[in-house]
């Protein structure tokens, strides 16, 4: 028999309410909406099947059902919300209609197991997690290592925290064997009614004595999707049905929420998310996402659209958005941001490029090493960008497609940093350091403390990446001066058909050799390091022999010249591309690095070096500009 049934409660029981509800009601930042989009998103994202994207679909229907269609699921659980002491202060009348949330997942495993299954197996046993066990018979546990995003198994008991009732229905369909389930779950607080005390945790069901069984009769569950509009039929997943919303819980705050929560998946087509309210459906996804946010009104439209632009720009994984790989710090020690983390060469280009402006993509090693385990090798990836427009600093991290939105260590006004944390040792690792409602890393928590070695320390490690990141490629180390020498060079290239010189035909000297145009040119900032040389179709950089030291590393960065602006922020790559035909770079007593577009690194292996740089159209002026750093000389 289907019905409601609340455990009686057997003398000398410890007395317990539950307070997991309060929690998400409480803590969760910016309240319910959010708390419901976090919790019920992120199990969908754990729930997915292989290689699939997850659809969620959220609809509102504040008419709701009719009191004579709800009573079949509301029947035998009246009483106990009218109770006194159940923890309601004034549940809804029994003739008033019955508004319903839906929350339902696609592309997902559905909650997989033995329903009948009572006890934690899987460590015993070793077995696969049973889906079914944790989700509905627990509360703040979970099996170890079991989900990727969530740690205290209190997601799901944000549904009845939604609930004015207190209450949330749960179809599933699974894709282990296709058997669709439906139960309900009440909690409230220990109450009496006729003289008997009953338990907090309620069931709607079948029963075998006290213990719950889902129903599974397919006139009660089809009638149960009509009464609901769901739209899942054969499909695999879940869907959360929670009667009574709290009337806090609207369409508009659940698509903020979705956006600020999980726009990282959504631009990453892992995720696509659909509202529908009693007007009309939103969509959100990948395609729409940018659109759907610059129709709106919202204070924080242009941040949220930079904020999606830097997003989508470090998904992609084209040659000009490659990450800049950073080397390993030392695994035996507590890692700790410096400059030998960067290559040399590479990070004076990178300090050019910020200061110009540029995003900044770094994908950052770590060693994780579990205590008592082996060292595993892992990564995280940080993204950067100046805005002027920003009036402070803006960072995200994300684990797993989830937003940690309490986490910030980012300090310099006008900066934008994006921190990504995909692979898995680390994202274990940060995981076990969060939160119940995952907003904050914690050194103390007791899913993470002292289950790591160096765990802090790689913890503040990723906490800290973008503050110190930046503050490495803004100035250089105590000492050192960026700015010593930066030169701005001009070339006028002659045209092909000037005369011919007693010193060697212009048609036959070849690239890099000195010819009739190999005389010194007029320079706009005084160099006592470097001489430039014109050469058949571009120029050659030379060590000066007068100079008493010579830097070691150097960029340079080339454009056409232009009538109006800089030259430099008008460089298109159909102009030239250093590393493609026909402009060439050849050197000698150094070596050359870094090629891309219209800028590369150089770094200096002898006092009598030269570089020569050629093929571009002669019929053309250049701008030459040297950015270099005294931070060593030879």
């Amino acid at each position: 028999m289907t019905d409601w049934r609340f455990r009686t409660m057997g003398r000398g029981e410890v007395n317990i309410d539950p307070i997991e509800g309060e929690f998400f009601s409480t803590e969760a930042l910016g309240g319910l909406s959010e708390a419901l989009i976090r919790e019920s998103i992120q199990n969908s994202l754990d729930a997915a099947l292989r290689g699939r994207q997850v659809l969620v679909r959220i609809l509102i229907d504040l008419e709701g059902i009719h009191p004579t269609g709800s009573e079949r699921y509301l029947s035998g659980l009246r009483t106990h919300l009218q109770a006194p002491r159940s923890g309601l202060g004034d549940p809804p009348a029994p003739d008033a209609p019955m508004p319903f949330l839906v929350i339902e997942d696609f592309g997902t495993r559905g909650l997989t197991g033995d329903p009948e299954q009572d006890e934690d197996q899987e460590e015993a046993t070793g077995g696969p997690k049973n889906d079914f066990f944790y989700f509905w018979r627990n509360v703040g546990r979970t099996v170890e290592g079991a989900t990727a995003r969530g740690r205290w198994g209190l997601g799901k008991t944000v549904f009845q925290a939604a609930s004015r009732i207190n209450t949330f229905f749960g179809l599933t369909i699974r894709r282990e064997d296709g058997r669709r389930m439906l139960l309900g779950q009440s909690v409230l607080k220990i109450h009496r009614l006729q003289g008997r005390k009953y338990a907090p945790y309620g069931y709607f069901g079948h029963f075998d004595h006290d213990f719950a069984l889902p129903i599974e009769d397919p006139d009660l569950i089809d009638r149960f999707r009509r009464d609901f509009s769901l739209l899942r039929q054969d499909e695999p997943g879940l869907s959360v049905v929670v009667p009574f919303p709290d009337p806090e819980i609207d369409s508009r705050s659940l698509i903020q929420a979705v956006i600020h929560h999980y726009f990282h998946p959504i631009l990453s087509k892992a995720l696509v998310v659909s509202v529908h309210d009693d007007r009309q459906e939103h969509i959100l996804d990948a395609r729409s996402l940018s659109a759907f946010i610059a129709a709106t009104e919202w204070e924080e439209k242009a941040a949220l659209l930079k904020r999606l632009d830097l997003t989508a720009w470090s998904l992609d994984r084209s040659a000009a958005s490659r990450p800049v790989q950073l080397k390993m710090p030392d695994p035996t020690r507590a890692p700790r941001w410096d400059e030998s983390l960067f290559d040399p060469v590479g990070l004076l280009d990178l300090r050019e490029r910020f200061e110009q402006g540029e995003r900044i993509m770094l994908q950052v090693p770590l060693t994780v090493q579990r205590s008592g385990g082996v060292s595993q090798p892992s990564f995280f990836t940080v993204c950067l960008e100046r805005d002027e427009e920003l009036d402070r600093a803006e960072d995200r991290f994300i684990r797993e497609g989830v937003t940690i939105a309490g986490v910030s260590s980012l300090r310099q006004r006008g900066i934008r940093a994006l921190v990504s944390v995909t692979h898995p040792p680390l994202s274990r690792l940060l995981g076990d350091a969060e939160n119940p409602a995952h907003t904050e890393w914690q050194e103390r928590s007791p899913k993470f403390k002292g289950r790591y070695r160096l765990g802090p320390s790689c913890l503040r490690f990723v906490k800290n990446s973008p503050q110190e990141i930046v503050r490495i490629l803004s100035r250089p180390a105590q000492g050192r001066d960026k700015h010593l020498l930066e030169h701005l060079f001009f070339v006028d290239l002659p045209p092909q058909d000037l005369p011919e010189t007693k010193q060697r035909p212009a048609d036959t000297a070849g690239p890099g050799e000195s010819g009739p145009e190999g005389r010194e040119v007029d320079i706009t900032a005084q160099d006592r390091f470097l001489r430039l040389r014109r050469v058949k179709g571009g120029f050659r950089i030379m060590g000066n022999p007068e100079a008493g030291r010579m830097p070691k590393y150097m960029t340079v960065e080339v454009a056409y010249d232009v009538r109006r602006g800089n030259p430099f922020q008008q460089y298109q790559p159909l102009d030239f591309q250093f590393g493609r035909p026909p402009v060439r770079v050849l050197a000698e007593g150094a070596s050359i690095h870094n090629l891309e577009d219209n800028r590369f690194a150089v770094l200096v292996e002898r006092r009598d070096f030269q570089v020569d740089v050629s093929g571009f159209d002669t019929n053309r002026d250049l701008r030459i500009k040297t950015s270099t750093a005294l931070d060593s000389a030879i």
